[in-house]
């Protein structure tokens, strides 16, 4: 860092939930860019940044209108009903990654690709409490495991099911 930068993030940088500790700065002058996305992505309020080449689903939330590489994309979900934190919960669960594998098993996180992905149809309860979850999550990792069964029963997957994903997963 140095007077006037401001941190940009990396891909290696995103954490789920969570932003790690920047390692790179920069004096945003976007003119100076060769290639730059509009500016109102990067300020936006809230956001999520997620590794662009990686064949695991790795999102971060942001609301400190951060700025990244293009090797950490800017995603900022619009589905109705559903806030962009629990967006971001069912982004980073083992059921997506799963799905991910399967219909996608490649080494990059496309747009398109995401865009296919089946968020479920969620009451306000199930929506609070995931909500809450994510929240203890973006500070710490203590509350994931409880966001994973969150998400399985989002899913109406039974414990066999759980079971069975984490296996493929972990194997």
């Amino acid at each position: 860092p140095e007077l006037g930068s401001e941190p940009i993030y990396r891909g290696s940088d995103v954490c789920p939930y969570r932003l790690g500790d920047p390692r790179s700065y920069i004096h945003f002058e976007p003119e100076r860019f060769q290639q730059v996305a509009s500016v109102k992505y990067y300020r936006a309020s809230e956001k999520l940044i997620y590794k662009f080449i990686s064949k695991n689903l790795v999102f971060a939330y942001d609301d400190k209108r951060c700025l990244s590489l293009n090797s950490a994309n800017v995603l900022i979900p619009r589905i109705p009903g559903m806030s962009i934190k629990v967006a971001l919960a069912f982004l980073n669960s083992k059921v997506f990654q799963y799905i991910f594998m399967k219909k996608f098993s490649t080494h990059k996180v496309l747009r398109g690709d995401l865009e296919k992905l089946p968020f479920p149809l969620i009451g306000t309860d199930t929506h609070n409490t995931i909500e809450h979850l994510v929240d203890a999550a973006i500070v710490s990792d203590e509350k994931i495991d409880n966001l994973h069964r969150a998400i399985f029963q989002a899913f109406r997957l039974n414990e066999q099911d759980a079971a069975a994903i984490n296996n493929i997963l972990n194997g």
